[in-house]
């Protein structure tokens, strides 16, 4: 295996994660130019077996272990954080994911957290949070005609940012394309899938029973509308990320900070270059907390959201 020069400050992530989806757009498959059912692309991963790459041939979790410096000596065993674009062509199924307690417990994994970023948005409102406390009783019930008797609708715009807390139930609606970042989990209950079929007539499983014991129904979600009059906007700031948005059309400045393990960097669109190299739509980046000079972006265009992993 190549090894990655040590010392570096950043690094592009490659290799992104093409996951087909029943449920797909076809956003992505023009962006790749791939023919094909792609309803997600992960950006930053260390799920293994879909891993992000760093220095083009270093698999993330890889990396995360044995070059511990870079990430300023972070605590815990496993790399936080997963960032992908969701295109859904329909409705992704009313769905729910257990909290850390829970998913440790029983699966000896990450909760799941997250949030989202609406890249762009349908002509549906996004589902999130149950309308009465006793959901878990009725959730057997729920059909298309009546869904919006049990869950809360949220017209969210481009530029709105959602954050799901583990425990509450969720749908992002067709013709959405959305910027996600989640914990390290790949841990989804389904309740109910919009009565849809594969190519073979079969409906997808659900997972009444493990979502009764995640659904936690009394939480509701952080929604933080877009501030248009500023090309900054720090969108959520938590125990589990640090999200800021910014707008370049000329010049940015990223200043190092102390407090921070390291930065995750996102591109959502444009181009341009950071420190001298040139990036993309969908481009991803990870810079070490050791930064302590400035860096500076010059884009055309370019919405970049960074997550700050203190």
């Amino acid at each position: 295996m190549k090894m990655v020069k040590m010392g570096g400050l950043i690094y592009q992530l490659t290799n992104p994660q093409i996951k087909d989806k029943i449920w797909a757009g076809d956003r992505l498959d023009k962006q790749i130019r791939k023919r094909g059912k792609i309803g997600e692309l992960w950006l930053i991963s260390a799920i293994r077996g879909s891993e992000s790459l760093v220095d083009g041939s270093y698999p993330l979790s890889l990396f995360y272990q044995e070059v511990p410096e870079f990430f300023c000596n972070y605590p815990k065993k496993t790399y936080p954080n997963l960032h992908k674009i969701i295109d859904a062509g329909q409705p992704l199924s009313l769905q729910v994911h257990p909290d850390d307690q829970y998913a440790k417990k029983k699966y000896n994994s990450l909760g799941k957290n997250e949030a989202w970023f609406v890249i762009t948005r349908g002509r549906k409102p996004f589902l999130i949070g149950t309308k009465s406390l006793d959901f878990i009783e009725h959730m057997n019930k729920i059909t298309n005609e009546n869904i919006n008797d049990y869950v809360n609708s949220y017209a969210l715009q481009k530029g709105d940012l959602a954050f799901i807390p583990a425990g509450t139930i969720h749908s992002i609606p067709e013709k959405s394309l959305v910027y996600e970042i989640q914990q390290t989990s790949d841990l989804t209950f389904r309740i109910y899938d919009f009565d849809r079929v594969d190519k073979y007539g079969k409906k997808r499983k659900l997972h009444l029973q493990e979502a009764k014991k995640a659904i936690k129904p009394e939480l509701k979600p952080v929604i933080v509308k877009k501030d248009r009059g500023v090309a900054r906007q720090l969108l959520l700031k938590n125990e589990h990320f640090h999200l800021t948005r910014i707008e370049v059309d000329l010049e940015y400045i990223l200043l190092p900070k102390e407090d921070v393990y390291w930065y995750e960097v996102v591109i959502l669109e444009g181009i341009g270059i950071m420190a001298g190299t040139k990036f993309k739509k969908f481009d991803a980046f990870i810079i070490s907390g050791h930064l302590k000079k400035p860096i500076l972006f010059i884009a055309m265009n370019a919405i970049i959201l960074i997550n700050e992993v203190r």
